[in-house]
């Protein structure tokens, strides 16, 4: 061919790799003697192997920094998001009242209380968190016990129950002890209406007020209780006293640990899981591995937080004989104690706060609930909803503090023992032969143990049923169905791996 050749150079998977001419060619033509073939070749073929190699390694360095982009200080802000979405105004009434009784078993309480109030609602957000979203956790039941479940939690947490509580505590404390009004039926019905419209409103056309308010209302409110912490601990305002009602009669422990019901968090964090979820993605954390590790990680700030704020409270409640008298609930214990700490600007200064955290904890959580039941039929849209849950708290609301913390606690007893199975069978469910026959049995038993302990609370429960249940461990402290669910768990579990 004279002396001159065509060279193609491509690797092995046949793509072309050097290319002179023109775009698309298939070849490249050199005028080149064949001794000069060799070293020519040699040199291509070397450049571009380590140009290849080069990019390899830089797409995965780039992989890799896309996912280790959550740092320490990321950590710190996801903890204190968590803290916020558990920290509303209505934690702070139960712990004082419940102190107060416990009197010098108070440290005991507390205890139980933490069990229940925070750190099985830790454990509900981490596995909450890993799936995505609190509807993954009712999955393996029918469908209309899974939507009964939902629906009977969101109206729980939401304009049945907790709301209301929350408009109130807003009312109780942060309202009537500025004394700038009267504590009158007509005064209370007026702040629910405008309270609610306010946050009604928000809710409608959401905006970054909210969340602004979230940034700094959050830490204040922090700094406020660490301030009467400390205070408290320094100088009480009356010694301990003896306990009394349950707290004289039964074990200080399980009373702690059923009152930690009253928080309401095991529920919560049924819901505040896909929110964490859903942050953890948006820094592009997506992987179950690491949602459990950062969600475990951040979730230890806001239990250290919550814990210490929990035992902090029970000792203000346990030292506040020369305030306690006449109080209904806690929230009024502990606003007397704050205004004889720090007189009338401390009022002023929690009231604010206080305020702030209600409506927040309002709009988030009706919000929740509205986009929910929104999800049944495009006829009904959000708006609606607001509307609807909004009528209810201000309506429901007008029981007043005390009545709907005692109609609260026989809800949370029907309810509660059913989300605290649902998170045992989760952990267990990668290991039950039979995952349906399981989560059936068990739910079913379950409810009927839960029911009976709630009609029981109001008084409605008949005597040859007590009688019956009375054989159970653990009836005296409101947990029959402990033993029985966890029996028949294991029971079905035994049977499935016979079927097999």
């Amino acid at each position: 061919m004279n002396g001159k050749i065509r060279i193609k150079i491509i690797y092995q998977d046949g793509s072309l790799v050097y290319n002179k001419g023109p775009m698309n060619s298939i070849a490249a033509l050199a005028d080149l003697t064949e001794s000069a073939v060799e070293k020519y070749h040699t040199f291509f073929m070397f450049y571009y192997e380590i140009r290849y190699f080069w990019c390899k390694i830089r797409r995965l360095f780039i992989t890799k920094e896309k996912f280790i982009m959550f740092s320490r200080k990321d950590i710190v802000v996801l903890g204190m998001m968590i803290f916020a979405l558990f920290l509303g105004a209505g934690n702070i009434i139960f712990p004082p009242m419940e102190g107060y009784t416990a009197g010098q078993h108070w440290a005991t309480a507390a205890l139980g209380f933490v069990v229940t109030g925070v750190l099985m609602p830790f454990i509900t957000l981490v596995i909450v968190s890993v799936l995505g979203r609190g509807e993954e956790l009712t999955r393996d039941l029918p469908k209309w016990a899974e939507i009964l479940f939902l629906a009977t939690l969101y109206l729980v947490i939401g304009s049945t129950f907790a709301m209301p509580r929350i408009t109130n505590v807003a009312y109780e404390m942060a309202l009537v002890p500025l004394e700038i009004v009267s504590d009158t039926p007509a005064n209370h019905l007026i702040f629910a209406v405008v309270f609610n419209i306010i946050a009604m409103l928000f809710m409608l056309k959401p905006n970054t007020i909210i969340s602004s308010v979230g940034k700094f209302m959050t830490p204040a409110l922090l700094v406020l209780l660490v301030v009467v912490t400390v205070t408290v601990f320094m100088s009480p305002l009356s010694d301990i006293a003896a306990p009394s009602k349950s707290y004289a009669d039964s074990s200080a422990l399980t009373t702690g640990l059923i009152s930690g019901y009253q928080t309401m968090d095991v529920l919560a964090a049924i819901a505040f899981g896909g929110i964490v979820a859903r942050a953890l993605s948006a820094k592009n954390v997506t992987e179950p591995q690491k949602i459990m590790r950062y969600t475990i990680s951040a979730g230890c700030i806001s239990v250290v937080l919550l814990a210490a704020l929990y035992f902090s409270l029970f000792y203000l409640g346990a030292t506040s004989d020369q305030v306690a008298q006449g109080a209904s609930n806690g929230g009024q214990i502990f606003s007397r104690y704050v205004n004889v700490l720090f007189g009338k600007e401390g009022s002023w200064i929690m009231s604010g706060i206080i305020f702030l955290a209600s409506l927040t904890t309002l709009v988030g959580v009706t919000s929740a609930c509205a986009y929910y039941f929104a999800k049944f039929s495009n006829r009904l849209p959000y708006a609606f909803w607001v509307v609807v849950f909004t009528i209810m708290t201000t309506i429901i609301s007008e029981n007043g503090l005390t009545k709907l913390l005692q109609v609260t606690i026989p809800a949370l007893l029907l309810i509660y023992p059913v989300a605290i199975m649902l998170v045992v069978l989760q952990f267990v469910r990668a290991k039950l032969p039979r995952v349906k026959l399981t989560y059936n049995a068990t739910i079913a038993v379950t409810v009927c143990f839960s029911l009976c302990d709630s009609l029981n609370n109001v008084g409605l429960l008949s005597d040859s049923v007590k009688q019956f249940l009375g054989n159970f461990p653990l009836y005296d402290n409101g947990l029959a169905w402990l033993i029985p669910a966890l029996g028949v768990m294991f029971l079905t579990m035994l049977v499935g791996k016979r079927a097999k």
